[in-house]
């Protein structure tokens, strides 16, 4: 019988603010997570990445590194972010051709949303579903595929 290699979901080299609540489990490694925040369960934060105060991260939601997010944000459920645009045809085999993504305050990420490696401004809304190809320089709210202007606010 073949044994499999385990690894273990955990809480790793992580500088957490004031009064922040994570649900377990989770896998949270050298990330940075402001006051006041709150963690949902199965959640994946990776190393680098810098998540704002008072920000909700619900539950089954991946923000991979390079991604930074603002203050008083709220991530939905099974929101998605990339840093690997596959622009060789593959998957990235060096860290160093991904991209960062950037959120503003204020932002909200609706349920199965990608964020692919943009920067958007404070005040938006992101719809439920949505994929974000581009960045967002205008606040208001956003959805479909790729993800468009409904309206301003």
């Amino acid at each position: 019988m073949v044994k499999p290699e385990i690894r273990h979901a955990g809480i790793v080299d992580v500088i957490f603010g004031k009064n922040v609540t994570v649900v377990q489990p989770v896998n949270l490694y050298g990330c940075t997570i402001g006051d006041g925040t709150f963690v949902g369960p199965f959640v994946e934060i990776q190393k680098g990445a810098n998540i704002g105060k008072r920000c909700r991260i619900q539950s089954h939601s991946f923000i991979c590194e390079l991604v930074t997010i603002g203050d008083d944000c709220f991530i939905s459920h099974s929101a998605m972010f990339i840093n690997d645009l596959f622009g060789e045809g593959g998957p990235a085999g060096k860290p160093e051709l991904w991209r960062p993504t950037k959120l503003g305050n204020h932002v909200s990420v609706g349920t199965n949303a990608t964020i692919l490696p943009v920067t958007i401004c404070d005040r938006v809304v992101i719809g439920a579903g949505a994929v974000v190809t581009k960045d967002v320089t205008v606040p208001g709210i956003y959805a479909g595929n790729p993800a468009g202007l409904l309206r301003k606010l």
